[in-house]
């Protein structure tokens, strides 16, 4: 299992300073909601796991500091947020694409993170799109639309 070389790497040659660079970003950018009981080094875990399954898209500026990150798992419509706690392999064959994080300094960075995340993962377009959120300390899936992204371009 992928998330098992993951961890395996990160106890022999210690966190990658690019992995820390984003976890930092997403630390900073999170509202409480989004990592609310997680460790830095579990958030560490996660930044690696999407780079190795390449499923993260991160935007910077001219200076190389991190502006904006998405990161998603290819799933089914009814996979739960155990399918995240679990560190499930991504199901490519999946009828849902679950957008789990999206973190941007700016509506400018959003539009690029959009676009490229389109390009990246065209599914977007045609698969169910689903999202978590936080509703009284409980995770709850949410639908989004295509019409998400249209949101998120005119922004």
């Amino acid at each position: 299992m992928l998330a098992s070389k993951i961890q395996g790497y990160i106890e022999t040659f210690g966190v990658p300073d690019e992995v820390k660079k984003i976890t930092e970003y997403c630390i900073k950018k999170e509202n409480g909601k989004v990592f609310p009981n997680e460790t830095k080094e579990t958030i560490n875990a996660i930044v690696f796991y999407h780079i190795a399954k390449e499923t993260i898209i991160i935007e910077k500026d001219q200076e190389g500091n991190v502006v904006g990150v998405v990161m998603w798992y290819n799933c089914n419509y009814d996979d739960g947020w155990e399918f995240i706690r679990e560190w499930t392999e991504d199901r490519q064959e999946g009828d849902a694409i679950f957008i789990a994080f999206l973190f941007a300094e700016s509506r400018e960075i959003l539009k690029a993170l959009t676009l490229n995340l389109i390009s990246v993962e065209p599914n977007v377009l045609i698969k169910k799109l689903i999202g978590i959120r936080q509703r009284r300390g409980v995770p709850v899936k949410i639908d989004l639309s295509v019409k998400y992204f249209n949101k998120l371009l005119k922004a």
